[in-house]
């Protein structure tokens, strides 16, 4: 029996081995699955509950929920990935970082991660120059044919146009899209354009100099797309040596209030006003050299830079046109346009004979570019470089007058690197519509404009591609935003300080800058902080209601000598309450001029700025700067705003247009829209999205998801 029974265990064995799994697996399940499909059930409820709060840009709330669902699985990537993102939206970088550096951890393929790390790095303020290599001679296509360039430079920040002569004596502006293709060929603008030397523009018009007609032409950035020859402003100058008067007018330049143009034959500079108005000319003193055909311009608040390619020389002038000093290196040949590049801090000048310079401010030769390794590999000198000029990518664009052909370098680390496209936020409230909030960047940061993002923001729909649970879906739309292009949002916050007071009946000149121009859909509140923080209005387009409810937060009942103690919650609380809205947003600060760092808590000044950034609301401070406060504290509120994008005003020099300033903002978000395929039955399913985008030759991806309700 016993010899039986050990020959039927033999003959069977592999079937009891079997059954033997089967049953520890069953045991295993009994003990453990329950108890871990409980608590994952928990975590997915916790992690529902922060994705619904990070939508709803409540982030600081989304952060303990999401936290809770780790707490119960640690292993949970998508609630560290929301994480991740709850962090670095309400200004907190660093614990961001070190979430996407776990996750990376135990996802080390996931390239979306490592993008998200790059960007999240801070800029190197000591790195090297990049290098530049040739990318490709910019297509003479048909209808978009440019011949003899003459200039070359940006119209917006992701539009350039270059300027050429033409054939027959009829010039063109062939104006190219963010993604290097050609969108439009203008031959009229204020007339026909002739001999079309440069162009500068100010917040409304572009000014275009034309060397062989001896005018301006002026052409406005927002007139109707046909027929806008007939709504450009009319033209500015004559033949003559008088004012406004030219003789073979070149290069030109934009500074605050006025335009500088170099009268080249009548051996002068003229400085004429925003509104076409004569406002003085610049020649040499008598004891000294005239000029000599001034032909490429460059100017500041501080300085105008100068070309002179008869003389072979660069002159710097003063802010009011005193010379400063002169430049004549022996590498300097025949200069034509001047170009400053911020990125390097050199000046880039297009030499006839030497090819692209770059000079420091010291009238020293850095560097020089004289032509391009094609793609044969053979190289290619320059013929006659006429301009050079950064796009802000750091493309590098050579317009050589002599070989008719616009050349473009791009950074060598950047030729095929990726994009950093990043889903902000997911709307399903109108399911099966899906909205989908979208930045898309390059990786280049300008470290002379504190590292700002360089953001992409002229992509169109076909640029874009979007999955739901990997399966595509069509029919995309980027136009929804487009309509709050006019809308203006602030929250404007003032310091309720004993000092304010004094100057209370100076704020309605200060606020009428912005509020004669209220429109109808545009929506201001106003905030005051001192011992607390105190809305005293909603969101209202009243110009009325807004100044009354500041006169009501000033009541000498309401003031401290301290409010110092709330700037910073009250700072964070106005950028929280836009972080809904569409439009143009911003904060408007309005102080006395106190502000320590060492007073910014519980959120720090790093934070603030970060929050900001993050959300693409800037902050402008309009200071009365009060005599008892040290430069420290004008330095931090400098920093605050233009850290953030804003920009910073004595109260009393407030720049009379910062409407037009707060209103030209660029919005840098997509809100791609579309019909999701999904089945509303299968109610409170998450579903994964993946976003693409392309850019010349770069491509850009994110994962995200939302939850069907």
């Amino acid at each position: 029996m016993a010899e039986y029974s050990a020959s039927f265990i033999r003959r069977f064995r592999f079937f009891f081995v079997a059954l033997g799994i089967i049953f520890a697996a069953s045991v295993a399940y009994a003990v453990f699955a329950p108890a871990l499909g409980i608590r994952q059930n928990q975590a997915d409820e916790e992690f529902q509950k922060g994705w619904l709060l990070f939508q709803d840009r409540k982030f600081d709330a989304a952060v303990e929920k999401l936290s809770e669902a780790l707490r119960i699985n640690p292993q949970f990537h998508w609630a560290r990935r929301f994480l991740a993102e709850a962090y670095y939206f309400s200004g907190q970088l660093s614990d961001a970082l070190d979430e996407y550096e776990a996750l990376a951890r135990t996802m080390p393929h996931d390239l979306t991660l490592k993008n998200r790390i790059e960007a999240l790095s801070s800029v190197d303020e000591n790195q090297t120059v990049k290098a530049t290599e040739f990318l490709r001679v910019l297509p003479r296509t048909q209808g978009y044919r440019y011949n003899r360039p003459t200039f070359v430079g940006l119209i917006n920040p992701d539009r350039f146009a270059v300027l050429s002569l033409g054939n027959f004596d009829i010039g063109s502006m062939v104006s190219y899209s963010a993604q290097g293709e050609p969108v439009e060929n203008q031959h009229r603008i204020s007339g026909k354009l002739g001999y079309p030397m440069a162009f500068a523009q100010n917040e409304d018009e572009v000014w275009i100099s034309d060397f062989k007609e001896d005018k301006i032409h002026r052409l406005k950035k927002k007139a109707p797309l046909f027929f806008s020859y007939f709504f450009n402003p009319k033209a500015i100058g004559k033949s003559g040596s008088g004012q406004l008067e030219f003789r073979a007018p070149a290069g030109l330049c934009h500074r605050k209030g006025e335009f500088i143009v170099a009268d080249s034959e009548n051996n002068r500079l003229q400085r004429i006003a925003d509104n076409g108005a004569f406002i003085a000319e610049i020649q040499r003193p008598q004891d000294v050299d005239s000029l000599v055909s001034p032909f490429g311009v460059w100017c500041n608040e501080d300085a105008i830079w100068i070309t002179e390619p008869t003389a072979g020389r660069v002159t710097h002038f003063d802010r009011y046109g005193s010379i400063v000093a002169e430049y004549s290196p022996r590498e300097l040949k025949k200069p034509r346009h001047i170009e400053w590049d911020d990125d390097e801090s050199v000046f880039l000048i297009a030499d006839e004979s030497a090819g692209i310079l770059k000079m420091n401010t010291a009238g020293e030769i850095l560097d020089t570019l004289k032509g391009y390794r094609n793609n044969e590999g053979r190289f290619v000198e320059f013929a006659r470089a006429y301009a050079a000029s950064f796009d802000a990518f750091r493309n590098l664009y050579v317009a050589d007058y002599g070989a008719s052909e616009v050349i473009q370098f791009v950074p060598q680390s950047e030729k095929f690197a990726p994009l950093y496209l990043h889903v902000e936020k997911v709307n399903a409230a109108k399911f099966p519509i899906i909205g989908i909030y979208v930045t898309v960047a390059t990786g280049e940061k300008n470290r002379a404009s504190a590292g700002k993002t360089n953001y992409l923001t002229e992509l169109k729909a076909e640029d874009f591609k979007v999955l739901e649970n990997d399966a595509p879906v069509g029919n995309l739309d980027t136009a929804y935003l487009s309509q709050f292009e006019d809308i203006l949002q602030m929250a404007i916050l003032v310091s309720r300080s004993t000092r304010m007071k004094d100057y209370e009946t100076q704020l309605p000149w200060v606020l009428d800058h912005i509020f004669t121009k209220i429109r109808e859909k545009d929506r201001f509140e106003i905030l005051t902080h001192g011992e607390d923080i105190r809305r005293e209005s909603d969101f209202t387009a009243s110009r009325l209601a807004l100044l009354k409810s500041i006169r009501t937060g000033l009541n000498p009942d309401f003031l401290t000598e301290k409010p110092l103690k709330t700037a910073s919650a009250a700072l964070y609380d106005s950028l929280s309450d836009l972080l809904n809205k569409e439009g143009k947003r911003a904060v408007l600060y309005i102080t006395d001029g106190g502000m320590d760092d060492d007073a910014l808590n519980p959120y720090t000044k790093v934070r603030i700025i970060d929050y900001a950034r993050a959300n693409h609301i800037p902050i402008f401070v309009v200071s009365f700067e009060n005599p008892a406060y040290t430069s420290d504290a004008r330095d931090t509120l400098k920093e605050l705003a233009e850290k953030t994008g804003g920009m910073y005003y004595r109260a009393l020099e407030i720049d009379p247009k910062i409407e037009n300033i707060l209103r030209s903002q660029n919005e840098v978000r997509y809100l791609l829209g579309y019909k999701s395929k999904m089945k509303k039955q299968v109610r409170g399913q998450y579903v994964d999205l993946r976003v693409m985008a392309r850019f010349r030759e770069r491509r850009g991806l994110d994962l995200n998801g939302y939850f069907i309700p």
